[in-house]
């Protein structure tokens, strides 16, 4: 019996190398709204999705020349004008006394500041996934799964199916919005 309103299909596959070719098959066919679940990072799995490169890696750069610029001023700032103290004769401005607090700011702004903007970013991913909790796809151990949303503009039920069983996808299902699953 088929499902009435079924959030997508999915299937799994038993090796990276058929996954990262199903990948580039299923983007080749003009799905859009796709993605893979892996157990691990399967290097190459990008662009055989059709998905370009990250913007994160510039903000993130950014980023730290921020905190650069910030633990450099902050400590320039202290150390000559609001509070000189002499130690041992040395300079008021001894940039490598600077290097620790600097570097330890460049990592706090860098990796703070990328973390909110890839959640912030991550909100707004427009292909809707599987329900987590209520279908056990095996993602995490040791299957390759490939997930079509319903919201496709490609959608067929039928059409999703039989293209992924032509993959060679094992386990193909459809998935309803309560999250059982429909073979």
């Amino acid at each position: 019996m088929m499902p009435t309103s079924t959030k997508g299909i999915l299937g799994h596959f038993c090796e990276p190398d058929e996954a990262l070719a199903a990948a580039a098959k299923v983007r080749d066919a003009g799905w859009k709204h796709f993605d893979f679940l892996t157990p691990f990072p399967i290097h190459g799995m990008e662009e055989a999705m059709g998905q370009k490169r990250s913007w994160i890696p510039w903000v993130t750069g950014v980023l730290a020349i921020c905190g650069i610029t910030f633990g450099l001023g902050l400590q320039f700032y202290v150390m000559v004008y609001d509070w000189p103290m002499n130690f041992g004769g040395k300079p008021h401005a001894s940039w490598p006394a600077f290097i620790p607090i600097t570097f330890e700011a460049m990592v706090f702004w860098a990796a703070i500041g990328s973390a909110i903007l890839a959640i912030i970013a991550g909100k707004s991913d427009t292909v809707p996934q599987p329900p987590p909790m209520a279908i056990q796809t095996g993602a995490t151990i040791d299957r390759f799964v490939l997930w079509i949303s319903a919201t496709d503009p490609k959608w067929n039920p039928a059409e999703a199916t039989a293209f992924l069983k032509s993959l060679g996808a094992q386990g193909v299902r459809l998935v309803d919005v309560e999250g059982e699953a429909h073979a």
